[in-house]
């Protein structure tokens, strides 16, 4: 029987994931783990599977800074010094500075030339017994076109959609699913009938995904690649099985909301 390399669990063969402590059973190169849980993950996740922690970008490598122990330069490292000479030339500066003004405040009272004019301060007109009014706070500014959503923001907006689809897949919640949907997604009553049909003959294990190619069109409509790594146990026979899709997504932002507008599965 074939054991977890974290914990010793036997697990069956062809189990992506531990039963008990979620390690990824087979790396692919190397090992990974979650920063923030120590899960063991697949090179090619984005977000733990078992705490939904990033695991690449900006946001992984401000969790990998915290999780380190210590702060500051290594022990024993000493701070680099200043460059050799820099004090003599900061010395030396001032000094120069100082024999420039000097010359100039002789050559001022020395040769009759008049200090340079000040300009007056600007004094408040006199009152007319009137206040101007101030102008309306809530006096609307200009409208221009909506800018663009950044990429970065924009990436994790719309993996907010696929998080919140995963955790529906997992509970069988079936309303939870299809608000991850546009109201104007292609055929959606036959989407909602076969993942109802699909939830009654195999439990999912675990859901991973990955996102990229994240492509916006406008403000309001976007792109992307999402690759799932899907392992089930069908019901009836407790057979179970990994497959991984592809599908290209095409995003719309309804209200304040993304959702999935309409996808195509190409791998």
């Amino acid at each position: 029987m074939l054991q977890c390399p974290h914990c010793q669990t036997p697990h069956e063969k062809g189990q992506r994931y531990c039963s008990v402590c979620g390690t990824y059973l087979h790396p692919e190169k190397g090992d990974k783990f979650c920063p923030q849980c120590g899960t063991r993950v697949t090179p090619q996740q984005e977000l733990c599977h078992e705490c939904d922690a990033p695991l690449q970008g900006k946001a992984a490598a401000a969790q990998a800074g915290e999780a380190t122990t210590g702060a500051g330069p290594a022990a024993g490292t000493a701070p680099s010094a200043p460059a050799k000479g820099m004090q003599s030339w900061i010395i030396g500066l001032v000094i120069g500075v100082g024999i420039i003004i000097a010359i100039l405040v002789i050559l001022l009272f020395t040769r009759g030339i008049p200090p340079p004019a000040v300009a007056p301060k600007a004094e408040a007109p006199a009152s007319t017994g009137t206040t101007p009014a101030p102008p309306p706070a809530d006096a609307p500014e200009a409208m221009g076109p909506a800018a663009p959503t950044p990429a970065s923001a924009l990436k994790d907006q719309l993996q907010s959609v696929l998080s919140a689809m995963r955790e529906a897949h997992l509970k069988k919640d079936i309303v939870q699913y299809m608000n991850c949907y546009s109201l104007t997604f292609p055929d959606r009553e036959e989407k909602r009938q076969d993942t109802s049909k699909s939830w009654d003959e195999y439990d999912y294990l675990k859901l991973v995904f990955t996102l990229d190619e994240v492509q916006p069109l406008d403000s309001n409509n976007a792109t992307a690649r999402a690759t799932w790594y899907i392992d089930t146990r069908n019901r009836r026979t407790q057979e179970l099985s990994s497959l991984k899709q592809v599908y290209r997504i095409r995003f719309a932002k309804e209200g304040a909301n993304w959702r999935i507008r309409s996808l195509e599965e190409i791998g």
